[in-house]
């Protein structure tokens, strides 16, 4: 066996694509809200675990399915405004993983206004960032894309 010096995870590091999924970063911050289900009008918790511009994790020991519609209302970090938005739901923490800081909802906002977004954005930047808790998923069609577009590109142009 020959020696090359790479590992199978230093290739997988360099050539498989990761999923760029989060358009934005996660921070800390447990901040008051109520969140209440449109269906019902129930309420599903009241402390944030986590927040960002596009969503946060909701602590809550209450029952929800994904993509039910949820009204968002929540107290802007280090500050006294409330904001106001729409979202649904797109994860939910069990509280089962090591890495999970506790049962939760994923709250994925869908209407919130620009000045409320951009509040929220300027006081987050004060808080602490959140590694994620997961690998990125792997994007293999971009990883075929980077593999490949060269190749495509050396065919393409004329002989020299």
């Amino acid at each position: 066996m020959i020696d090359i010096g790479w590992t199978a995870e230093d290739f997988e590091a360099e050539l498989i694509a990761e999923a760029a999924d989060r358009r934005s970063l996660r921070r800390l911050a447990q901040t008051p809200c109520q969140v209440v289900a449109e269906e019902g009008f129930r309420l599903l918790g009241e402390q944030t675990l986590d927040l960002s511009p596009d969503g946060m994790l909701l602590r809550s020991d209450a029952i929800a399915r994904l993509g039910e519609l949820v009204y968002v209302s929540l107290r802007v970090p280090f500050g006294r405004s409330w904001i106001d938005a729409e979202g649904e739901i797109v994860r939910v923490v069990r509280g089962l993983r090591r890495t999970d800081p506790a049962r939760g909802l994923g709250v994925r906002f869908t209407r919130i206004s620009a000045f409320d977004r951009a509040l929220l954005h300027g006081a987050l930047e004060r808080l602490p960032t959140l590694e994620a808790a997961r690998r990125p998923r792997r994007d293999y069609a971009a990883t075929v894309a980077h593999i490949m577009f060269p190749v495509l590109a050396r065919l393409s142009s004329p002989p020299s």
